[in-house]
């Protein structure tokens, strides 16, 4: 007669030597996932790398990622720039074939500095003369007409250009103003010395003096 071997467990239960043999039931370990972000602040635009951390995965998984901004990710190795200045949530939902598990980390991003202004030039003077002055000075014989020209000038920050025109060199504007008649005129000049001065400085959109005015003082010898 063939006997049936009886699982030693089993035999000694049934001399009360050990309680009845238990089955053991595997369980599969519970997914999980951590996630940080470098930097987590800073101005935008601020470019941040995500480290995601997986554990509990048996098999391959998959990765989705929202970044709070409305752009997502398939993968938490490339980095992103926030653009716009705010606090954001940046979620991943790491997922097997059997469980899922979910992550998030916040990013704050403060508003962009402020350029600083440029410094405000002064204007490039451009002084010319008909006659041409040779040293600064005219000679001519009465009457002698001589014509002022600062039209060449500029501002290298398109400020507008304001110009003065003292004839006679007696401390008294003759004649001023900003269009492109103001910055030319002529003079006709009788017998004598003569010490006009032709100037011209920027204004700001209120017409404030913004530089130093930048003058040229002639002298004119006039024969009779």
């Amino acid at each position: 007669m063939m006997r049936r071997r009886i699982p030693t467990c089993v035999a000694l239960a049934v001399l009360g030597a050990v309680p009845a043999c238990r089955k053991e039931t595997l369980t599969s370990p519970t997914l999980s996932a951590t996630c940080s972000a470098q930097p987590p602040s800073g101005p935008a635009p601020l470019a941040v790398t995500f480290v995601l951390g997986v554990s509990g995965a048996e098999g391959p998984f998959t990765v989705s990622v929202s970044y709070g901004d409305g752009a997502s990710a398939t993968s938490a190795d490339t980095p992103h720039t926030y653009t716009a200045a705010g606090t954001f949530t940046a979620s991943f939902t790491v997922t097997t074939a059997t469980q899922s598990a979910l992550c998030s980390t916040a990013v704050t991003v403060q508003p962009a500095p402020s350029p600083s202004p440029s410094p405000d030039l002064p204007p490039k003077a451009v002084f010319k003369t008909n006659p041409t002055a040779v040293g600064g000075t005219i000679t001519g014989k009465a009457p002698l007409d001589v014509f002022f020209n600062m039209c060449p000038s500029s501002d290298p920050d398109g400020d507008q250009l304001f110009f003065l025109m003292d004839f006679d060199g007696d401390g008294r504007v003759d004649f001023a103003g900003t269009t492109g008649a103001h910055c030319r005129a002529d003079h006709v000049y009788a017998a004598g010395t003569w010490m006009p001065t032709v100037c011209l400085h920027d204004i700001d959109k209120d017409g404030k003096q913004l530089h130093d005015d930048q003058c040229r003082t002639y002298t004119l010898v006039v024969s009779p």
